[in-house]
């Protein structure tokens, strides 16, 4: 038996890993978030037919897009199953050895010129991307109800300060302006090392945190029954609503923003790559000026005038002529954004009673994987045609969520009454 010195230092070691692997992760999804919206409309390119139009160069992004959050959608649920009856360890190896082979796959696609070899790349992305559960699930093994609040936000620092990393290097790695031989398959390799160091370090030195295994059958269908679940809860179906909207619209956003920012302000490779990391610092920044304001004003309110935030910020974006005026309005809009997430979390939170908090967060978590999923199939076509839509349906979705969240206010301002 460990000794308690010796389960302390385990418990510090897993700690340090899985904060690691999160960072290291995210610094590799952020490195090709500035490539795919370039690669398929750059004609040069013969990943998609030189002919081909607007429309359909949208839609096959849009597809490219979705597949990893759906993959993720399916995933999560069979990862993190699996890592209670089999343990954490196999199962972070599974999903990292997933990725590994999905960057692979990628760099082919991209040599091959096949955009059938990048919708698998994305697929298998979207499966590791999945261990997200697994690292949230062996934080909870290893921690106390006092330091586990505290863990949880050390990993969502690593996941905004990888995200803030990844799309900087992305798009300079990416640009062959900055050095020769630099192209659109150079973020791949890059993230797929990243992701190889990730699994040489738990195959090393990762020590299991699940000690009492359960024998449990596996639920394929865990997802659907969960999207199932949301038409069936009537006193949060104007919450759920608001999430779905807020979900689908910075998707539409922030996943296709480059061919705004390429066709209004000329941005290059580079240039893109900047903005994500902008992004990611201020959503960092915004999160950590929330904690010291969110618990002053009613969760509703914060959400309502956040959402209504986001909405003009995206309409702005219409406006200037100079890429200059964008850097200022980002700020706001991500600081917003910042505001408008755990508010969010938190209103679905106090509408649940205490029995029920994993289950429907976890509903909920499911309801804006789907929305992120299928945003792109929605609107891709119509985008890559009319690249302005982007800021359009992004502010409209914003606005519904808005809607969203005052109706869901006064219904909790009736209750209150009725009691």
């Amino acid at each position: 038996m460990d000794s308690p010195s010796g389960l302390k230092l385990n418990s510090r070691l897993n700690l340090i890993i899985i904060l690691l692997i999160a960072f290291v992760d995210y610094v590799g999804i952020g490195l090709i978030y500035p490539i795919f919206a370039v690669l398929l409309f750059d004609p040069s390119n013969l990943i998609v037919p030189v002919n081909s139009s607007p429309e359909y160069r949208g839609a096959m992004l849009g597809i490219l897009i979705s597949l990893t959050p759906i993959s993720q959608f399916f995933f999560s649920p069979v990862l993190g199953t699996f890592s209670d009856i089999k343990g954490r360890r196999p199962a972070l190896l599974g999903g990292i050895g997933l990725g590994v082979l999905g960057y692979m796959v990628a760099v082919l696609g991209i040599y091959m010129s096949s955009l059938w070899l990048l919708f698998l790349y994305r697929i298998l992305v979207g499966a590791s991307d999945a261990t997200a559960a697994v690292a949230q699930a062996t934080l909870a093994d290893i921690s106390t109800e006092q330091n586990k609040a505290k863990r949880f936000a050390y990993l969502s620092t690593c996941l905004g300060l990888g995200f803030t990393v990844g799309p900087f290097i992305g798009g300079i790695i990416a640009d062959p302006a900055v050095v020769s031989w630099f192209n659109y398959s150079t973020p791949l390799v890059a993230a797929g090392l990243m992701s190889l160091m990730n699994l040489i370090l738990v195959v090393w030195k990762f020590p299991e945190t699940r000690q009492v295994l359960e024998k449990r059958n596996f639920d394929f269908t865990k997802s659907l029954h969960n999207i199932r679940k949301v038409f069936l809860l009537k006193n949060l179906r104007w919450l759920f609503f608001a999430g779905f909207a807020l979900y689908f619209g910075w998707s539409v956003f922030n996943e296709f923003v480059p061919l705004l920012l390429r066709e209004r302000f000329g941005f290059s490779l580079s240039h893109i790559g900047e903005f994500y990391a902008y992004t990611g610092a201020w959503f960092a920044i915004g999160a950590l000026i929330a904690t010291q304001f969110v618990h002053r004003f009613s969760p509703e309110k914060i959400a309502v005038i956040s959402t209504f935030l986001v909405a003009i910020c995206m309409l702005t974006f219409l406006i200037p002529t100079q890429s200059v005026y964008i850097w200022w309005i980002t700020p706001l809009m991500l600081c917003s954004l910042a505001f408008a997430y755990p508010t969010a979390t938190t209103i679905i939170s106090n509408g649940t009673c205490s029995e029920s908090q994993g289950g429907i967060l976890g509903v909920y978590q499911s309801v804006g994987a789907a929305a992120m999923g299928l945003s792109p199939l929605f609107v891709g076509s119509a985008v890559g045609a009319y690249p302005s839509l982007i800021a359009w349906g992004g502010a409209l979705c914003f606005l519904l969520a808005s809607l969203g969240f005052w109706n869901s206010r006064k219904m909790a301002a009736l209750n209150r009454s009725d009691g």
